[in-house]
């Protein structure tokens, strides 16, 4: 009876211990098996261990994100002056705005390059262009703590080529970093003359033909012209060259007031003379060939010619005479 009841003790023990032998077997397995399929640590031990990296980024570039002449506008001279001719970059730093110092520009033909000389005909330079930190908006951009504004700013003169125009621009870091961006527009062309304000004649005889009087015509644009001339006394296209205060006519023909384009013939003429030598003036435009050339000379206006005139008194007229003679500038 004792011996089968050690029997049986003996077997449970048996059990249990295939059991506990079964667990430490399972055990060892999944210790040296999981490794192999686990998610990586951060950091730590494990299989796979991922080490986040760090840094600070110190000076970074400009950058120049845009040029814009004249706000997308054709460049408009102005007769006998300058005109302000604005360059604008968008730059951005992400270093923050304030590290950006200066700036400089290039504004020329195309015809020209950025380091040619400056020549008012063809290239002009601005070396201190100026900064806007805080804008609100400009062109579609939005201001913030990293953009900024460069505007260079050209005089221009009115006898600049007529051509295509290249801006080129830079922005500069305190690190002495710089980035550079440019655009082209175009310069259109200028019609126009210069002329003193009055033709005066003197003290003429009835019947006579007065002395020469030279006038000077002054090309203050960009292209080369000819002239287009007429005359009126006091409203365009009435037929007279002057009206004068006494008289029973009180009025002298447009046709006795002439010119010469061309040449000059000094002394005094007779009407014949006259005649034979001179234009009549008309009350309608009439084109004379002229080649003037636009100024090319930065220190001396050389683009002008002389006109010569000449008006013939006739019977019936007396008194102080007045009129007006139309100079128009057309392209040669």
């Amino acid at each position: 009876m004792k011996f089968g009841k050690f029997k049986q003790r003996i077997k449970k023990v048996g059990w249990k211990l295939e059991l506990v032998f079964f667990i430490l077997i399972e055990s060892l397995l999944i210790f040296l098996i999981l490794p192999l399929f686990s998610s990586p640590v951060f950091g730590g031990v494990g299989g796979n261990v991922t080490v986040i990296t760090y840094l600070e980024v110190g000076n970074t570039w400009p950058e120049l994100l845009s040029v814009h002449i004249n706000y997308g506008d054709n460049v408009t001279l102005s007769p006998n002056s300058t005109q302000l001719v604005t360059c604008i970059a968008v730059v951005r730093d992400y270093n923050n705005d304030t590290d950006l110092n200066s700036g400089w520009g290039r504004f020329f033909a195309t015809s020209s390059s950025y380091g040619d000389s400056d020549d008012n005909n063809f290239h002009y330079t601005n070396d201190s262009c100026n900064i806007t930190r805080n804008f609100t908006s400009f062109m579609g951009y939005t201001d913030d703590e990293f953009l900024a504004l460069l505007n260079c700013t050209f005089p221009v003169q009115y006898y600049a080529n007529s051509t295509d125009w290249n801006c080129t621009v830079w922005i500069n870091d305190t690190q002495n970093w710089n980035a550079t961006g440019s655009n082209i527009s175009f310069v259109d062309e200028l019609l126009a003359v210069g002329l003193p304000d009055t033709i005066n004649y003197g003290t003429v005889n009835a019947t006579y033909v007065s002395d020469e009087n030279i006038t000077s015509v002054i090309n203050y644009g960009n292209v080369d012209i000819d002239l287009d001339l007429s005359g009126y006394a006091r409203t365009e296209g009435d037929g007279y060259a002057m009206n004068c205060t006494y008289g029973n006519v009180q009025n002298i023909s447009i046709f006795w007031e002439k010119y010469n384009v061309t040449e000059s013939h000094p002394g005094t003429l007779t009407l014949s003379q006259f005649e034979a030598n001179y234009t009549n003036l008309t009350s309608s435009p009439v084109t004379e060939q002229f080649d003037l050339a636009f100024r090319q000379n930065d220190t001396e206006n050389e683009a002008l010619n002389d006109t010569y005139w000449r008006i013939y008194v006739p019977i019936g007229v007396a008194g102080s005479c007045s009129g007006n003679i139309v100079f128009g500038a057309v392209k040669s």
